[in-house]
């Protein structure tokens, strides 16, 4: 939560001074909080809102970042929660591949080599081995892409 405020302040001791008000308004309001939803998010929500008053209280500090860069800040945040997501979800998929398709991989992505280095070392032809990664790939991506669809549901 100190990661999210920081990001959003001018300078750490106002991040630790916010940083207080919401672990205050997060134990008065813990009553609020509904069971099996997204704690980080309802905690996000209140650290927004804390962040905002805590600015409207030192409107007059040249620091204090405007309304739009707060935005921006939120907007990227929230792209790197759903990058961090479909990470987690890729690595789940990637899991349940057979272990010969994870060595396929493994050998393009961490072996760094090139198709045809791979052809040899799996003796195929280069283009079997395209043909075999195209598939692969594909297969991750419907993985992960039915993984977020059954989690809007």
């Amino acid at each position: 939560m100190f990661a999210y405020i920081f990001r959003r302040m001018a300078n750490r001791d106002q991040a630790m001074e916010v940083l207080q008000q919401v672990n205050l308004v997060l134990c008065h309001k813990a009553d609020k909080y509904t069971l099996g939803t997204n704690f980080n998010a309802w905690a996000a929500t209140v650290a927004h809102y804390q962040i905002l008053t805590y600015r409207k209280s030192q409107n007059r500090d040249r620091l204090v970042f405007t309304d739009k860069v707060v935005a921006i800040i939120d907007e990227r945040e929230d792209c790197s929660d759903e990058r961090e997501e479909r990470l987690s979800l890729l690595h789940q998929c990637f899991q349940a591949l057979s272990g010969n398709n994870q060595a396929f991989i493994n050998l393009r992505y961490q072996g760094g080599l090139s198709m045809e280095q791979m052809a040899m070392e799996v003796g195929k032809t280069s283009n079997a081995v395209r043909i075999k990664l195209h598939r692969l790939r594909r297969s991750l991506r419907d993985c992960v892409q039915n993984h977020l669809r059954e989690e809007k549901i």
